[in-house]
């Protein structure tokens, strides 16, 4: 089984192709639940082993030539220490207007506390990037977001001569993961949040531009069913509700669905909306999600996600095409570094939901 293991990285690195969005923002997936490392540092020391992530994102190929968004990351937990380290890198296009917005950098989390039923986990990302845009073909005034259309006043970023700007950034976040008791039913569930554009986040090239960007804040959890009844007592379906809340700048955003999951599927709504999820003079997007799990020897798995974004106002269908979205997470076996892994420790490990089939998401 040790050629399909390896090959499967490099399926993943064709989707890492480019990625897009019209202003100063923190890259944002609607798969966010797939993702936890880009949503939020924290979650780097809740991996068991290795896990790697590969997304691809298309947005309004019907308008010129569509934005692009692509992410990676990698997690790998310490032998000996409630520490774990992780990689990510960003690269968002769009070719028309000329703006491309890439970052890199690094993560370290931390689990803070753990019992049976919980654990609490902190981490913090640094990353440094570069911006550009061609101001010759830039034609809209505000920020512009690909679901929802313009917003508010433009990035700060973007009143310059065009010079390609040199960016640091850091971010910190929190979560909480547990096991809540309900009607004699163990029910995972997560309550995190996160900033970024934290500190540090200004022009750092040889412009040495005052401008620094808004800062991001994401507040994010979710809550998972067990269903058991019927003809379902030998195989667990999971309904995994999920919820995210963001803000930067004058974007505000919202989502909220829920995930089905049996044996190795999955399929789900999301609801997106801006400003406000009751006004019908706001834009509102419905996301379909449908996934599947592949098992690649012993311990090791490879999920793959997709989904569709279809405005329900505002910009129309037709005007857009709505979004698409690939994502890639690979499993491997447990594995750590800093130690010897088969050595007798006392090392904290965090909370991890032992429901038989089930693929945790944020949980």
């Amino acid at each position: 089984m040790a050629k399909p293991v390896l090959a499967c990285p490099f399926i993943g690195l064709c989707f890492l192709l480019s990625l897009f969005r019209l202003s100063g923002q923190t890259p944002a997936f609607s798969q966010f639940h797939v993702l936890p490392n880009m949503v939020n540092p924290a979650y780097v020391s809740a991996v068991r082993g290795v896990d790697v992530h590969v997304a691809y994102r298309r947005q309004w190929g019907q308008l010129q030539d569509g934005f692009q968004t692509a992410f990676a990351s990698v997690a790998l937990r310490t032998c000996r220490a409630p520490l774990a380290f992780g990689l990510y890198a960003s690269d968002m296009r769009e070719p028309f207007f000329g703006y491309r917005r890439q970052e890199g950098g690094v993560q370290l989390s931390a689990v803070g506390a753990r019992s049976e039923k919980f654990s609490l986990h902190g981490g913090l990302q640094a990353g440094i990037g570069q911006h550009r845009v061609n101001f010759d073909r830039l034609l809209f005034s505000g920020q512009l977001d690909p679901l929802f259309g313009v917003q508010g006043s433009p990035s700060t970023y973007f009143q310059t001569d065009g010079s390609r700007l040199q960016t640091f950034a850091i971010a910190g976040g929190v979560v909480a993961r547990g096991q809540l008791g309900w009607r004699n039913a163990a029910l995972p569930a997560s309550l995190g949040f996160a900033v970024h554009q934290l500190a540090g986040s200004r022009d750092v090239s040889f412009l040495r531009l005052e401008n620094t960007q808004a800062r991001y804040f994401v507040l994010h959890g979710s809550v998972t069913t067990p269903i058991t009844a019927g003809l379902l007592r030998q195989n667990v379906l999971y309904l995994n509700w999920l919820g995210r809340f963001e803000w930067e700048s004058a974007l505000r955003r919202g989502t909220f669905g829920a995930v089905a999951q049996y044996e190795a599927a999955q399929l789900g709504l999301l609801y997106q909306w801006n400003r406000s999820p009751l006004s019908a003079r706001n834009t509102h997007a419905l996301t379909v999600v449908v996934g599947m799990n592949v098992e690649l020897g012993d311990n090791t798995r490879c999920k793959l996600q997709y989904a569709f974004d279809g405005t329900l106002s505002g910009l129309n269908q037709s005007a857009t095409g709505g979004a698409h979205e690939l994502i890639l997470t690979f499993t491997f076996p447990e594995s750590c570094v800093f130690g010897n892994p088969n050595r007798p420790k006392k090392r904290v490990d965090c909370y991890h939901f032992a429901g038989k089939g089930y693929q945790p998401f944020l949980n």
